[in-house]
């Protein structure tokens, strides 16, 4: 019974996969051979790094024992590099190469230099996405709401009748007397479409856009009800002047600098390999149905 019990315990079998990996070590570890490099040397470089990092990190120097614990954890690190290197421990590790993969792209991260725009540069580039930085139509209005939950009835049809005195003679009317109570805002001042969406919903705004100025319309729906809005100012979608949105520009076009960069360096990098990609021909590239899923 007490064997049984050890022997499914996860620590037993911890144990017996710590002696398996250990002695494949022993069994594969080559012998050291002659001019094998096994110096591990902190030099001044290697300190002024170390000395830098914590730094950075804490806002403050290492103090003396600090910077020794922080040494000898650099020597650890390196020598368990190394040693699961003879073991081919990095391979087939998935995390390994991908961190690999990070530092590769951080080396060919371009220079400051590299990101700094030439004379007219940003000019350009600004011309060439103009539709990006395009300014949304915005629209000052204000509303009277009636509750509805489908065309013709109580509330749409009395949208549809106070409708028809305010065309007639909007000024003799009091308007605060008019439809129903809501929490929706009675006015909005100029307001682009995305901020008039977050109270009203894209539907009201689809139909909104579209209202003629200076003169009650409707009723357009909502997912509230029906609503009579009176357009007040409009102001037309136009481009921004450059010097508006030039930080936005250059940081757009560092962006779009840097990945330039990145892309041109990494594909003169594959060229130096010989790539053959040998695709399965049975492979299943049908969307999964979860419906088939347990």
């Amino acid at each position: 019974m007490l064997i049984r019990k050890v022997l499914v315990e996860p620590l037993f079998h911890f144990l017996i996969l710590g002696v398996v990996v250990f002695s494949l070590y022993t069994l594969t570890r080559q012998p050291m051979t002659v001019g094998e490099d096994l110096a591990v040397v902190v030099d001044d470089g290697q300190f002024a790094r170390i000395f830098d990092t914590y730094s950075r990190t804490w806002q403050r120097p290492p103090t003396e024992d600090e910077l020794k614990g922080l040494v000898e954890g650099y020597i650890k690190e390196e020598i368990f590099y190394r040693e699961g290197q003879k073991m081919g421990l990095a391979q087939d590790d998935t995390v390994f190469r991908r961190r690999m993969q990070q530092k590769m792209e951080f080396l060919l991260e371009p220079s400051v230099e590299e990101l700094t725009p030439k004379p007219g540069e940003l000019e350009a580039y600004f011309t060439a996405h103009a539709q990006e930085y395009r300014l949304p139509e915005k629209l000052a209005f204000r509303q009277i709401f009636f509750r509805s939950e489908h065309a013709g009835d109580k509330g749409d049809l009395s949208a549809t009748a106070v409708l028809s005195k305010l065309k007639s003679d909007a000024a003799s009317i009091d308007l605060t007397s008019l439809g129903d109570s809501s929490l929706l805002p009675e006015r909005m001042v100029l307001s682009d479409a995305e901020l008039i969406a977050t109270s009203f919903g894209q539907d009201y705004v689809s139909e909104l856009v579209s209202a003629p100025e200076n003169r009650w319309y409707g009723p357009i729906r909502s997912a509230y009800g029906v609503h009579l809005v009176f357009v007040s100012e409009r102001l037309m979608s136009h481009p921004p002047a450059f010097s508006d949105v030039g930080a936005a520009v250059l940081a757009d076009w560092g962006s779009a600098r840097r990945k330039d960069i990145a892309d041109e360096r990494y594909a003169a990098m594959k060229k130096r390999y010989d790539i053959k990609i040998s695709w399965p021909r049975d492979i299943d590239t049908s969307p999964i149905k979860t419906s088939s899923l347990p």
